[in-house]
């Protein structure tokens, strides 16, 4: 009899956990529900608060952990198995151990809160600050993985998204996951009298917070419709639409170069300061192949721009050959303006973390090659503006866009190849991330994608272009350039989760039980 009601309340509180999981999925792209955010959480909260020790908070956390991460980065297994080459059974097994990994990081927080609602310690702040912290975490432990951080639902809400300029978009986690603390306090509190008190409280809290951030992001919004640019640059984007398979085809390689040939001389008209071509959109190596880079000099001059594109390179070190993922600024004249070496490799797509032990992941990265990182930011100085140029997975890691606008960009131009992902929720994953780069250091963004998506975010947030996935496309923008000081967040960096930090660690401190000598 006891037993079948323990199993009874472990498979409700495994319901539960399922049902954040599932909230949390279609909060981000490409469903996109994202109000469902908000909420989202309240069942894990409910689960967690009828936790014991024969069911543990842990347990339920990092159920829901692991139903997020499944139905968020499935799309990893199409990378393996479409390039990689890699079995169905074995693309899923690498799938299942990193969601899990990644489910570590829920189940820590719902242990956490479970400790914290059991000594009494206030969840409005410390749930929060917990879920920042594993965050930051996440996005810097064994290389980081900071994909799908909980305030990147909220990337359209240009009003709430605006305090990421002071926090960055851990912020916007932040004040998300407030809500759902709120609401489910809100439920709770229902059911006993006593508590209506403490629930005014803690309601007139989350409200008061809610004003301030949505009447900092009110007042920033009229600023830039008043604001005027100190001037503008014009840019062509280039979306080739180039397959995979055949990017590195030498057959190929002249069709590849005539398609971007013609997308470029479409946009000739339209009298662009710089054309930008995606990530390795060079089939070659720019600075070895000396034949093939005269015909791209040429093409150059001939077109009268400069032009910012993607290509592999290569320099011998210490006697052994080494390769990067590089973008070059070319000027015509044979001017090379600037080299940027991606410094932020992706591990399994540009190398094998671990590879002796990992060797049957190899072939994922046969199509690239192994990729060695940069070693500093490096800016781009165009006639018009200095710009940034975080290539591809870079673009989702806050701290190392920050450096290029401290440095002293004006804009960003990312370079990035989606194909890898097909028909995925990924390339929209990833474009949204992309949006708080242009708020947290309010510079203009452009993205030239392979595949798509490209396109061009203001300093706001706002999307102003968006192309669509797998078609060859072309146009141009003029990205407003401003006279402005450095944010809070581009001089200071990540200083609100170093905060949330200390605060998460004093807080759970606080619930464990005293050291007995």
């Amino acid at each position: 009899m006891i037993r079948s009601c323990y199993e009874k309340i472990a498979s409700l509180d495994a319901f539960f956990a399922l049902l954040s999981g599932i909230l949390l999925i279609l909060s981000f792209p490409r469903i996109e529900f994202s109000g469902l955010a908000f909420v989202a959480l309240i069942p894990l909260f409910f689960a967690v608060k009828r936790s014991g020790r024969k069911n543990p908070a842990f347990f339920t956390g990092f159920i829901a952990g692991l139903v997020f991460y499944l139905g968020t980065i499935y799309w990893l297994t199409v990378t393996m198995e479409r390039y990689g080459g890699l079995p169905r059974g074995l693309s899923l097994t690498v799938l299942f151990l990193l969601s899990s990994y990644l489910a570590l990081y829920t189940g820590i927080f719902a242990w956490g809160i479970g400790r914290m609602e059991r000594c009494r310690v206030p969840l409005l702040l410390g749930a929060p600050a917990l879920w920042v912290a594993l965050e930051y975490a996440r996005g810097h432990l064994l290389t980081g993985f900071p994909w799908a951080l909980l305030g990147y639902s909220q990337y359209k809400n240009l009003l709430l998204i605006q305090v990421a300029d002071i926090t960055g978009v851990y912020g916007v986690s932040f004040l998300v996951l407030l809500i759902n603390v709120a609401f489910s306090r809100i439920l709770f509190s229902l059911r006993r009298i006593v508590e209506i008190q403490k629930l005014f409280v803690s309601l007139g809290s989350v409200i008061l917070c809610l004003l301030l951030v949505t009447a900092y992001g009110a007042s920033r919004l009229n600023a830039f419709r008043s604001e005027r640019p100190a001037d503008t640059i014009r840019v062509g984007v280039i979306q080739g639409n180039i397959e995979q398979k055949r990017k590195w085809d030498p057959t190929f390689r002249e069709k590849i170069l005539a398609i971007h040939t013609r997308l470029s001389r479409r946009l000739i008209a339209e009298k662009p300061d710089l054309i930008i071509w995606p990530e390795a959109a060079v089939p070659f190596f720019f600075s070895a192949d000396g034949a093939s880079q005269s015909r791209l000099l040429a093409l150059i001059d001939d077109l009268g721009v400069d032009l910012l594109f993607g290509s592999p390179d290569f320099r011998i070190q210490d006697g052994k050959e080494v390769f990067f993922n590089s973008v070059f600024l070319v000027s015509p004249g044979a001017r090379l303006r600037g080299k940027y070496d991606k410094m932020h490799l992706v591990p399994f797509g540009e190398y094998v973390p671990l590879r002796k032990a990992l060797f049957f992941v190899n072939p994922v990265i046969d199509q690239i090659g192994d990729m060695t990182p940069g070693r500093s930011v490096t800016l781009m100085q165009t006639d018009k503006g200095t710009c940034g140029t975080p290539i591809c997975y870079e673009i989702i890691l806050p701290d190392l866009v920050r450096r290029f606008v401290d440095g002293g960009a004006d804009f960003i131009a990312t370079l990035t190849n989606d194909d890898w992902f097909g028909r995925s929720s990924a390339p929209y994953q990833h474009f949204s991330m992309a949006v708080f780069r242009a708020v947290e250091n309010r510079v203009p963004l452009v993205r030239a994608a392979n595949s798509g998506i490209s396109g061009v975010v203001t300093p706001e947030g706002r999307i102003v272009r968006a192309t669509r996935i797998f078609m060859e496309d072309a146009f141009t923008v003029d990205l407003p350039l401003m006279e402005h000081t450095k944010t809070l967040y581009t001089r200071f960096g990540d200083f609100f989760a170093w905060i949330c930090i200390v605060v998460s660690c004093l807080l759970v401190l606080r619930t464990l039980p005293p050291f007995k000598k």
